[in-house]
């Protein structure tokens, strides 16, 4: 393919609304991002990360948690930034901006106006900046996924071992992400062999790419899941994990949703993207265009493997938005190269605006303003924004404490995350299901189910306060007279 022209390299003036684009995306996902208080998955995955720091060999257990990217990528940057809330998402942030740049080496098959397009949908996607800004795992498998496809395209396009070499690793590490991600892989694969039916076929890579190429993928598989070598049993797990893992999958594992959970999702707040998808998908049938063939068979795919396993939760979600935007970029490209008239071009590049306008409201409303609000549907086990209260109270209570952050704290519930990540620094906090004989401490929090056997067992004046963690999860938390921090 022929290079870009001189008025459409990247430092044109046309590459402008991209590089907003760009700007938005940084913006949305780095502001404010202690706007809310960890949830549940994101104050587990925090406390591996304390733990790392404080000299803890972190194992990967398939049973219960997911791959160990999230863990290693992140300790850098609690190392040089501590511990805060905005500390600990600033790799996911960042990360999730990323998808911007990495349509770059997309534009031979989307054009500039394709690829701007997919990228104001990514940047103000109210799933992609929500889940942007959270310290979970999902948002790393979505940006692998692109750069996986990025790399496999300039391979595709120049035969450059370097970029097959990328390619390879970007696929090792989705491995080291999420247990997903073979679900991702084999969409990805299925639209690979739509498109070289459709163009004969595939190149081969040259034989001394080979062995850089089985390098690039063992390595840092090896190493993340082993640990840096300290456990080489993860190793084994790695391939073990699929089992049960699979079997949460068909279960349901409580998160069970009906079939078309995600295609209501996409109407509700990623509707351009799912019009944009289809309608682009439409045209690479027509036109039998390989690269939108290859987008089309792959969101399909994922749609209908998502809709059949019970187990949904929204973020995974993300996975589609991205192959629908690429979609959309195959439309658009099509719309900037044909000549249009001046007002039909007026049009739709006004409805598009009013599109990205509308999404980037809904992003707002969901990432900053009502992000505890569990009827918007992308909001899931969010921590209420009572927890900075119920902190406040406990911080309160350890300064009039001659314990300080000694203080005795004592939970009565199964319901506690992501209340140890908070109290990580406090020393005399215990955890147990149910109320002791005699429930002794400063503070002691319950849920409502068992406050009447606390009342019965407490010794000496407490003080009663009320607090929502979550979406119908309350805790009621009671406080020792002598320290109680706030006046009568």
């Amino acid at each position: 393919m022929p290079e870009p022209s001189s008025e459409d390299r990247l430092t044109s003036p046309r590459w402008w609304p991209f590089w907003i684009a760009l700007a938005a995306a940084l913006a949305l996902r780095l502001l404010w991002l202690d706007v809310r208080p960890l949830h549940h998955d994101e104050g587990v995955n925090g406390w591996f990360l304390y733990r790392l720091l404080d000299g803890y060999r972190w194992e990967y257990d398939p049973e219960k948690f997911h791959g160990p990217f999230l863990y290693f990528f992140g300790l850098p940057f609690s190392l040089l930034l501590g511990m805060g809330e905005a500390a600990l998402r600033l790799p996911v942030a960042l990360a999730s901006a990323a998808v911007v740049p990495l349509l770059l080496p997309l534009r031979r098959r989307l054009g500039r106006t394709g690829v701007t397009a997919a990228a104001w949908l990514l940047a103000v996607s109210p799933s992609l900046v929500s889940y942007g800004r959270d310290l979970i795992h999902e948002t790393y498998l979505v940006v692998l996924t692109l750069a996986l496809l990025a790399a496999a395209v300039r391979w595709l396009e120049e035969r450059r071992d370097r970029d097959l070499i990328l390619a390879a690793l970007a696929l090792s590490l989705m491995l080291t992400v999420k247990e997903t991600a073979v679900l991702t892989l084999g969409s990805l694969a299925l639209g690979a062999l739509a498109a070289w039916w459709l163009a004969g076929r595939p190149p081969l890579p040259r034989p001394r790419a080979w062995v850089l190429v089985a390098l690039a993928l063992a390595v840092p598989y090896v190493l993340l899941y082993t640990s840096f070598f300290t456990n080489p049993a993860g190793l084994v797990d790695s391939f073990r994990a699929y089992l049960p893992w699979t079997q949460k999958g068909f279960e349901g594992a409580g998160h069970e949703k009906p079939w078309p959970y995600f295609l209501l999702l996409l109407a509700r707040f990623e509707p351009l993207a799912l019009a944009g998808g289809v309608l682009g998908s439409v045209l690479a049938f027509l036109r039998k265009d390989r690269f939108g063939l290859f987008v089309t068979v792959a969101w399909v795919v994922q749609l209908a493997a998502y809709s059949a396993i019970p187990y949904k939760t929204p973020w995974l979600g993300m996975n589609l938005v991205l192959l629908l935007a690429l979609s959309t970029g195959v439309l658009f490209a099509e719309l900037g190269r044909r000549p249009l008239p001046g007002a039909l071009r007026a049009a739709i590049t006004a409805a598009g605006l009013l599109g990205v306008a509308w999404s980037a409201s809904k992003t707002v409303e969901v990432s900053f303003l009502r992000y505890d609000d569990e009827s918007l549907g992308l909001v899931y086990v969010q921590t209420n924004r009572d927890v900075r209260d119920l902190m406040e109270l406990i911080e309160g209570a350890a300064r009039r404490s001659p314990q300080g952050r000694g203080l005795a704290v004592r939970f009565y519930t199964s319901n506690r995350w992501p209340l140890p990540w908070y109290l990580r620094d406090y020393t005399a906090v215990l955890y147990a299901n149910e109320v002791p004989l005699d429930p002794a401490g400063d503070v002691l929090i319950c849920d409502p189910a068992q406050e009447q056997a606390l009342r019965k067992r407490l010794r000496g004046k407490y003080l009663r306060r009320q607090y929502t963690l979550r979406h119908k999860v309350e805790l009621v938390v009671y406080v020792s007279e002598r320290v109680w921090p706030f006046s009568a």
